[in-house]
């Protein structure tokens, strides 16, 4: 098999494809977050891309940094397996000014990406019909057209003295605790997050130390964790 040369995308397969599109997005941005700034993150739900996913970084150092930790890492219940992508995104391209309007790109499925690496398809295609159906598949929304964007918005001050237990508050129902533990629990010291009995939208975290409690709350606190919603990290009083 050729090697793919660095990317500053990486490529995210083997993903829960049961899990929504947003928390699978914003699940995604809080691993990656930890290894440099991302740009976009694209999941899409269309047949012949279920259970992947790309992540565009500002700079190959990151996304070689990503894709060094979090491969083979448990992501709801499976692990993840990364490589880089095989071509620029439209979000790089756009930024360095090699995006061609009249090029559209195509988010390519897994079969597709194995003939262009050269590895044969070991299962055949039963009949001409199969594949004429998967030609008539929609074609897939631009890298750069992803939904709302999630991430860190402005950091709020926070009065509270520095403590090893931080509060969390303003998320969704719909928002799990494993959810909340994929975004807490990348930062060492982690010891394990408790969501508030008879409260919604309320959690508790705990750390081993106050500083390592402080390094989470500094990168999560305003965290868009939907659209619409910005978590609350403060230091528990």
């Amino acid at each position: 098999m050729a090697a793919i040369p660095p990317n500053q995308t990486i490529y995210i397969r083997n993903l829960n494809d049961h899990i929504k599109k947003d928390a699978l997005k914003q699940s995604l941005y809080g691993l990656c977050i930890a290894y440099g700034q991302v740009l976009d993150i694209v999941t899409l739900k269309t047949m012949k891309m279920r259970g992947q996913a790309f992540v565009v970084f500002s700079d190959i150092t990151a996304a070689t940094a990503a894709l060094r930790q979090l491969n083979g890492r448990q992501i709801f219940g499976k692990p993840m397996q990364i490589e880089y992508a095989l071509s620029k995104s439209n979000k790089v391209a756009q930024l360095d000014g090699t995006f061609r309007f009249d090029q559209p790109h195509q988010h390519m499925s897994a079969r597709k990406r194995k003939e262009l690496m050269g590895i044969a398809n070991k299962r055949p295609i039963a009949d001409a019909e199969e594949e004429q159906a998967a030609k008539r598949r929609e074609i897939e929304q631009d890298m750069d057209e992803s939904d709302d964007e999630v991430g860190p918005q402005m950091p709020t001050s926070d009065q509270a003295r520095p403590s090893a237990t931080l509060f969390v508050s303003n998320f969704p129902k719909s928002v799990s605790q494993e959810m909340l533990m994929e975004l807490f629990q990348q930062y060492d010291g982690f010891k394990e997050l408790r969501l508030a009995e008879g409260k919604a939208g309320v959690a508790f975290v705990d750390y081993l130390s106050p500083e390592a409690a402080a390094s989470a709350r500094d990168v999560l606190d305003g965290f868009k964790i939907s659209p619409r919603r910005a978590i609350k990290v403060e230091f528990s009083r």
